[in-house]
């Protein structure tokens, strides 16, 4: 079979970096041929608001101009990042006053933001118990308990799941990760 090169690539990057206990900082970037933009936002945890934000267009169509629209961000401090915010967010940050590239981030931002939920709620279980001793039905109580912004969020997670996880639930598998680390100003 013969391959070929994609004639468009995208990628997008996203992490969650403790800044203090509850304070903590996600980035995203995205990158393409002619697109590298930032979106930086700082929550706080539980509460998953927004206590700073900022973004960059470092390359663009119109780099200059489209940097206009980093004002933009400022409205999103004092949001929280729960069941509406993307669709908000978007209408502050995209359209024909904002950047499309940096909605679209902040819409990965959000997306990282909720799986801090999930990277707490494992982090104090080494990674062997956590495979090991999986149930999915008792895992599905526990995160709809511990983490209620999580219900009716999708399929999984949907308040009528329960048999489904019971007949159908798989124990969970952690894939080989590596995070990046990153110097904090």
């Amino acid at each position: 079979m013969p391959r070929v090169s994609a004639l468009y690539h995208r990628t997008k990057a996203v992490g969650v970096y403790p800044l203090t206990d509850n304070r903590f900082l996600v980035a995203a970037e995205l990158q393409d041929e002619l697109h590298d933009v930032v979106v930086e936002v700082e929550i706080l945890y539980p509460t998953l608001e927004i206590v700073a934000a900022r973004s960059e267009v470092r390359n663009g169509p119109f780099t200059r101009v489209c940097n206009l629209t980093h004002t933009n961000m400022d409205k999103l401090v004092g949001m929280k990042i729960g069941r509406g915010f993307t669709l908000d967010a978007r209408k502050l940050i995209g359209g024909t006053h904002g950047c499309h590239r940096v909605s679209e981030l902040v819409v990965e931002i959000a997306q990282a933001s909720y799986q801090l939920h999930f990277a707490l709620y494992f982090q104090g279980i080494s990674l062997e118990e956590r495979e090991k001793n999986d149930v999915p039905l008792d895992r599905w109580k526990a995160v709809t308990q511990s983490i209620p912004g999580m219900r009716n969020t999708c399929f999984a997670y949907n308040d009528n799941a329960e048999e489904l996880i019971r007949e159908h639930g798989t124990p969970i598998r952690f894939r080989d990760h590596e995070a990046p680390d990153r110097e904090i100003p």
